[in-house]
Parts: C-alpha cells; sequence; structure tokens
C-alpha cells in the first residue's frame, strides 16, 4: 500500500511582519542592549493579556526557566513537597527537585491529561509548599477547584500555561488563575522564538521576590531583544493562528473518530477557546503506539509520542500518595499531532485523514 502525499505546512513561520520586525530591530542598534523598548513592549503587551501590571511580568530564557524560578520566589526550598502530576513535562519535576524539594506525584483525569482534583487533595501533607499544574494538548486544568483547594491549604498554585498562550477559560486567559504562570517559546510552541518564556507573579510580594531572583543587577535569565522581535507578529496574529489549529482539530477529530474506534481522540471541550499545541490521541495499547510513531516518521507527518508518566519512579525521588493509572496509561499509549500539521489550508486536510486512515490499517493489519 503507497502512502498518501501530503503537505506540511512551514515552521517557523515565515511571515514578512517577523522579517521586518527583526530588519528594524538590527537596524536600530539595540539589539545589543541589556534592555530594550521591545523588551518593554512585549512584557507591557502579555501583562496586558492575562490582566497584570507590567512589573508582575518578567520574561525569561526559557518556559522551564521560569518554572523554577517560580519555585524559589515562592519560598520552596529544601524539605519542602510540591504537587504534580505523573503524567506532565518532565522538567516540572526536575525544576522541583533543582530547588531541593521532593515531588508528590498525583494522578490525571480519566478522560483527560491534567491533573486529577481528588488527586491532589489526597496529597494533603504537612511539608507541601506549592502545587504545579499544567494544562496540556488544549485542555485546561481544573482552575476553578484545584484554586480553591490550593487557597484553602495555603499552597501557591504554579499554573503552567507553556502551551496555551491565549487559551481563555470561563472568560479568562490562561495564566490568569495562579499564584505564578509561565510561558514558553521554545521549539514548537505556538509562539516561538527558537527559546524564551515568560513569568507571572500574581502579588506584589511574589512580584518583588521574583525581581529579587533576576535582577543581579542584570537579568540573570534574559530573552534578547531580537527574540522580543520575532515574538510580536506571532502574538499580533495568535487568535487567528488558534482559530486555524482549532477548526483543524475538531475537522480531524469529526472525520476520524468513528473509522479509528481502537484509538481514543481527546478533543478539548473548550472548543473555539481552545489553544493547541498538540492534539492527543489514545492508542489502544503500548505496542500500537510504538507502530503509530514508527510510521509517522517513517514519512515525515509530524506525529510523536506523549510525555513519558512518572508512575515508576522511586519512593525515595517521589512521594505517591495515590495510585497512578492514568498517568501510566497515557504514558504507554498516548499519541500526539503537532500544531504544525494543524495549520494547514482546509483543502490539505483530507490528506492527513488519508494519512492517518492508512497509518491506521497498518497497524490493525501488523
Amino acid at each position: 500500500m503507497s502512502f498518501p502525499k501530503f503537505a506540511v505546512p512551514t515552521w517557523p513561520p515565515q511571515w514578512t511582519e517577523i522579517f521586518d520586525a527583526t530588519d528594524r530591530c538590527l537596524k536600530s542598534g539595540r539589539w545589543g542592549q541589556y534592555r530594550s523598548e521591545t523588551q518593554a513592549r512585549l512584557t507591557s503587551r502579555l501583562a496586558k493579556l492575562v490582566d497584570v501590571s507590567s512589573d508582575h511580568l518578567r520574561l525569561c530564557c526559557s518556559g522551564t526557566a521560569a518554572i523554577e524560578c517560580s519555585l524559589r520566589a515562592a519560598g520552596v526550598g529544601p524539605g519542602d513537597e510540591v504537587v504534580v502530576a505523573a503524567f506532565d513535562y518532565p522538567g516540572n519535576v526536575r525544576c522541583i527537585e533543582m530547588v531541593g524539594a521532593k515531588p508528590v506525584l498525583v494522578d490525571v483525569n480519566p478522560d483527560d491529561p491534567c491533573m486529577n482534583i481528588d488527586s491532589v487533595a489526597a496529597a494533603a501533607g504537612d511539608r507541601v509548599k506549592a502545587v504545579i499544574a499544567s494544562h496540556l494538548f488544549g485542555h485546561a486544568f481544573d482552575v476553578s477547584r484545584i484554586g480553591k483547594l490550593c487557597r484553602e491549604r495555603n499552597w501557591v498554585l504554579i499554573e503552567d500555561a507553556c502551551q496555551v498562550k491565549g487559551m481563555k477559560i470561563a472568560g479568562a486567559r490562561a495564566g490568569s488563575f495562579g499564584d505564578f504562570a509561565t510561558f514558553s517559546f521554545g521549539g514548537s510552541k505556538v509562539i516561538t522564538a527558537g527559546a524564551g518564556g515568560a513569568i507571572v507573579a500574581r502579588s506584589a510580594r511574589h512580584a518583588a521576590k521574583l525581581a529579587s531572583i533576576l535582577d543581579r543587577p542584570s537579568e540573570t535569565f534574559p530573552m534578547s531583544p531580537l527574540q522580543c522581535a520575532v515574538i510580536e507578529p506571532q502574538l499580533d496574529r495568535l487568535q487567528e493562528m488558534h482559530a486555524i489549529r482549532n477548526d483543524c482539530a475538531s475537522y480531524l477529530v469529526s472525520e476520524l473518530r468513528d473509522r479509528t474506534p481502537s484509538w481514543q481522540w481527546l478533543p478539548s471541550p473548550l472548543g473555539a477557546d481552545s489553544a493547541y499545541y498538540k492534539l492527543a490521541v489514545l492508542a489502544a495499547s503500548a505496542q500500537q503506539r510504538a507502530r503509530i510513531v514508527t510510521l509517522a516518521d517513517q514519512h515525515g507527518f509530524l506525529l510523536g509520542a506523549g510525555f513519558r508518566s512518572l508512575h515508576r519512579a522511586s519512593e525515595r525521588r517521589c512521594r505517591k500518595p495515590v495510585e497512578l493509572k492514568f498517568s501510566a496509561m497515557l504514558g504507554d499509549r498516548l499519541f500526539l499531532i503537532d500544531q504544525r500539521l494543524l495549520l494547514c489550508e482546509p483543502e490539505v486536510r483530507s490528506q492527513y485523514v488519508d494519512v492517518l486512515m492508512h497509518i491506521y490499517h497498518e497497524c490493525m493489519e501488523s
């Protein structure tokens, strides 16, 4: 059986606006400065997006650095514990360990990849100081209930919004719900500068603590003026790009869900308000997932495995107060369709359906 032909959108975006913004930054001579108008303008725009003043949002070198700096600004250190999902970006657990704290692993929901509220409640302990909760693959964690629980327990909530810039949850943008929130502009994120991040501190006290970590006296983990120049034109078109991705994700799910019964599609319930960094699909088994990823890789289709679950981590490394069966399931079986494919033109989408049906039949026959 021949593999269907398909077109992949160019990434990173090759927009005239990006080239013009970079050119202006270079010609201004300010690209070699520690601080520039470009950085200040991007800071102001991102702060407005999440309804804080500019001095409550700081640019930094990566989303991972943003998580670590948030933990430090929250006062997390040796002897403390931080609640995090066993199925999450592995760098979040490493950040907890980097500040000397111990991860407390909790499970995700049975029908989406986000942290489960009952699992979080069961993780309570005298040493818990913070919770890192991630919005993943177009899904939002339960901001209302997890936020309420953190306030009741006096836990600091660090909202990982690295994947979902611009996503709306209950009328507010992702990044508006935590004591701290983090964004990433790395790699294939929905806005990219190759690397980069941002940290939101909701309170004046946390903003001041964050400044004491980042300013020594120049910025410790900076993002350059050229990176900021590249980001701004993408921010201008963020909602337009979200609409394209959301529409493509809806199309793929509607066309393929009934035709691929051994796969479980996990589209976001947020619909038009969502932000897809990846579209998540659950394979029937770990073996089938491996075959799917191999076939996609052989033919250049941007699809890959999800995060590795940490449910097998040792008790010495992590406290595990609850069963982690859904995290284990996602770690073994989840695969992800990349947001770059979701940016395709409408007339190309049927090609993707053909490709995915080809992969599905190959898996079922092998």
